[in-house]
């Protein structure tokens, strides 16, 4: 049915229990559909070759009736010149959001396993604050004053990270031709980064322990598992049912989860296996480790600040978990290699050519380490429990 379109005219069109179009007499091709539930979508049709084709224009009114008929002409007007208005190339988008959204899509999803975490900064740091602008007008001193907000609020070694990405960014824009330079030129990372070699003594792995056993699911076993299996928090926090083997006593990190590329089987202790069943099991959720039944457990920071208050230190994270677990078993005299195969590394004693030649995976090699250094935790948090 054809109608002349107007504002008033537009707003009239009611739902109907099933779509229906009407067209507009004073812009051959333009119609508008309307839905059951009432959404009202531009379209132009027209004829290319032998093939009758249509094209959505947008949504009304988020696009108003006067752009709807500019876009219709523009389409028609392509046609006679004989393209296909359907298959033009687009305009490139040129605002923050949309760049950054397209960098993680094409970038850094299939390149980075932590991508994620670039995501979570370009949002935060980037988006956030100029979303809406043209990404070239984005110079040098907008970079420096984000920075510099992160050095103020006291994250160090974020204000880097944010650097690293954003010139991943700008280095990406480049190549697709959206910016001709980089406003991180010449900007050196603001703060000194040194390795950490923080790992917990005795005394406070007992006063950590303690604290897990006054806390809740999921940090009252996440915890203590860190420190038995001595693997990264994120592949813990990920851990699914399915993923562990009870009979054979194993862990399979997948692929697509281990930081390397490479499946990973952690051997589980008895003290792990005791921990994994306290664990509560959800009907129809295979995470080990969540609040919400349908993602990985979070909260980390305010976990970790609740567990520095009880243990009375606040100079340790997760992370010097593992490098403690690693340190306990080389004092137990356990082979470097042994420890490089339990911490999933692919450097340490056997890399380069050996690596290649030397196959054999250490396995029964782990599980007693990890035994051992099992049964000296269990030790420990029998003195927590008073019985030693």
């Amino acid at each position: 049915m054809r109608i002349a379109f107007t504002d008033k005219a537009l707003s009239a069109l009611k739902p109907k229990p099933a779509r229906y179009e009407m067209q507009d007499t004073y812009c051959p091709g333009l119609s508008v559909r309307v839905t059951p539930e009432g959404r009202k979508t531009f379209n132009v049709k027209y004829r290319y070759g032998l093939q009758q084709k249509r094209m959505s224009l947008g949504i009304y009114p988020r696009i108003s009736l006067a752009e709807a008929r500019a876009r219709a002409m523009e389409a028609m007007r392509h046609v006679d010149e004989g393209t296909d208005p359907a298959k033009r190339r687009r305009q490139p988008e040129f605002r923050v959001e949309a760049v950054v959204t397209e960098f993680i899509q094409r970038y850094a999803k299939p390149r980075n396993r932590k991508w994620m975490e670039s995501e979570r900064i370009l949002w935060r740091e980037l988006v956030a604050v100029f979303g809406q602008r043209d990404i070239r007008e984005i110079k040098r001193d907008h970079i420096i004053e984000i920075m510099d907000g992160a050095v103020d609020r006291g994250a160090h070694y974020q204000a880097n990270r944010i650097l690293a990405n954003v010139r991943k960014l700008f280095n990406w824009c480049i190549e697709r031709g959206i910016v001709e330079t980089s406003p991180t030129n010449g900007l050196k990372a603001p703060t000194k980064e040194v390795a950490r070699d923080r790992r917990l003594n005795v005394p406070e792995m007992i006063s950590l322990m303690r604290a897990c056993r006054n806390d809740v699911y999921p940090f009252r076993q996440f915890v203590p598992l860190l420190l038995a299996t001595a693997q990264r928090r994120g592949e813990l926090a990920n851990m699914r049912w399915s993923e562990i083997d009870f009979a054979e006593k194993t862990w399979i990190i997948p692929a697509e989860r281990s930081k390397n590329g490479k499946a990973h089987y952690v051997p589980l202790s008895a003290y792990a296996l005791e921990l994994l069943a306290e664990v509560p099991r959800f009907i129809d959720c295979d995470y080990v480790f969540t609040t919400t039944r349908r993602s990985p457990v979070s909260g980390f920071s305010k976990a970790l600040r609740r567990l520095w208050q009880a243990t009375g230190a606040d100079d340790w994270r997760y992370h010097d978990l593992r490098r403690t677990a690693a340190s306990g078993m080389a004092q137990a005299r356990v082979q470097p290699h042994v420890i490089e195969k339990i911490l999933n590394h692919i450097t340490g004693k056997i890399s380069g050519v050996a690596a290649v030649y030397n196959r054999y995976e250490y396995e029964d090699e782990a599980r007693e380490a990890l035994e051992e250094w099992g049964a000296y935790l269990a030790r420990l948090s029998d003195e927590v429990d008073g019985v030693l």
